[in-house]
């Protein structure tokens, strides 16, 4: 996992010297929780999430982005437990570093992409559980997996304005116990401006 977050940040401190365009995402990231082998914190959350990012190695039909900022993960427990009722949301705050490929389509001023590349959560704070019932639970200090994302940009002389969807595939395990492992599902949207160096 080291080594993933390790190549990403190395990735995008290269693309500072190539880089095109700077950019700053905002939106919304709505999370849950799947099980292994069986489901806790499986309704959805939505919470804010801003991203940081750079555009570069541009040609006509691709580029990279690379991306740094932050977002929750979690989710809400609707449910019974042992016959008791639980409504309970737990999430946790976690920095975000990824990069993608993105192959693109450019009609005049607006482009039109699909993109995929590795992500890398490190978790901001403790990764306990609020609650007692929950012992034996523990967020992971890191979790990984890959991201998809479509969006669309529009060129107003050197800025760029955008509207991105990402949906997060994760390999890692989000929460560890010896119960189960449960691993977070997160889809987000994005407004995106970015201003274009050359």
């Amino acid at each position: 996992m080291k080594r993933i977050t390790l190549i990403l940040l190395c990735s995008m401190f290269m693309g500072t010297g190539y880089s095109q365009v700077i950019k700053f995402d905002n939106g919304v990231a709505v999370n849950s929780l799947i099980g292994d082998d069986f489901d806790l914190f499986f309704n959805k959350v939505t919470s804010y999430s801003g991203l940081v990012g750079l555009e570069y190695f541009e040609r006509k039909w691709f580029y990279l982005s690379s991306e740094v900022g932050y977002l929750k993960l979690g989710g809400k427990e609707n449910g019974t437990i042992d016959g008791v009722p639980t409504r309970d949301e737990q999430t946790w705050n976690y920095g975000q570093i990824n990069t993608s490929f993105r192959a693109r389509v450019v009609s005049r001023k607006t482009e039109f992409y699909a993109g995929t590349g590795p992500y890398a959560n490190v978790l901001l704070g403790s990764g306990a559980f609020d609650k007692a019932l929950y012992d034996g639970y523990s967020a992971e200090r890191i979790n990984w997996g890959f991201k998809a994302e479509l969006g669309i940009t529009q060129n107003i002389n050197r800025i760029r304005v955008g509207v991105n969807c990402t949906y997060l595939l994760p390999v890692s395990a989000t929460v560890k116990s010896q119960y189960t492992n449960m691993y977070s599902r997160s889809l987000a949207f994005y407004l995106s401006l970015g201003y274009r160096f050359k």
